[in-house]
């Protein structure tokens, strides 16, 4: 054989040789819990903040701008998906001199469920859960309200408030499966985050977050889970107990 092509056999072979390897040691991260919108969902922004913007910031929130800093964990769905029947919902609030909020949960008829929050006051990530005796119905739209009580403890429309909506979707087999089969908390928000099942895959992350806080894997996905909605500047807001 020639020189010229034992050469170019040699390159052939270390080239080879140099992809087999890369291939061999590359770093595979495993895919992240991210969220996209849901089948037959609009996109459309369904959640809003209102009262308080400019009587009370300086009454009752301590170092924040304003009453925008208060925020829902939410995407901007018209309608955002539940598979529980009681679900919990969650709210960033700003560090502030208000020591209690109030949830209520209603539909165009009539409020289910009222009940008050007590505020972390340096902040944070705050969540409420329907008691037992309080139930979603499958395929119901609703409305939820979180009211700040910088004014009042009632409602007024002084007190910063934001709103969002719940709409229970029947847990069906493929995702049923999907979760039978989910070994770890990721992999069921994984599996609810697939089926655009908001709620729950937020809570499934959430309970992970705050029983391994320096868990690398699951702070990881909680950051690309908030992000893919917009929600990045919240990922870092500790959660209340």
């Amino acid at each position: 054989m020639k020189y010229s092509q034992l050469k170019s056999l040699f390159g052939r072979t270390l080239a080879a040789t140099a992809v087999g390897a890369a291939t061999l040691f590359a770093v595979h991260p495993a895919s992240a819990v991210t969220f996209g919108t849901p089948d037959g969902v609009a996109g459309n922004p369904s959640t809003a903040s209102s009262g308080g913007a400019s009587r009370t910031a300086g009454l009752c929130l301590a170092g924040s701008a304003n009453a925008s800093a208060l925020q829902p964990l939410l995407p901007g769905f018209q309608r955002v998906l539940t598979v529980s029947e009681r679900p919990e919902f969650f709210v960033s609030v700003p560090s502030m001199t208000a020591t209690t909020a109030s949830f209520s949960l209603q539909d165009e008829e009539r409020e289910y469920y009222r009940t008050q929050v007590e505020l972390p006051a340096e902040g944070g990530i705050v969540s409420v859960t329907l008691p037992e005796g309080v139930s979603l119905e499958a395929e119901k739209d609703y409305k939820w309200y979180f009211e700040i009580h910088c004014v009042s403890e009632v409602a007024d429309p002084d007190n910063p408030n934001i709103e969002g909506t719940v709409y229970r979707m029947p847990l069906e087999g493929g995702l049923a499966a999907d979760l039978e089969a989910a070994a770890t908390a990721i992999e069921a928000a994984r599996a609810y985050s697939e089926a655009g099942i908001w709620y729950d895959a937020l809570s499934t992350l959430a309970r992970a977050r705050q029983d391994r806080p320096q868990d690398a894997s699951v702070a990881s996905n909680w950051n690309e889970f908030l992000a893919s909605v917009g929600l990045d500047n919240l990922a870092r807001q500790p959660l209340a107990d």
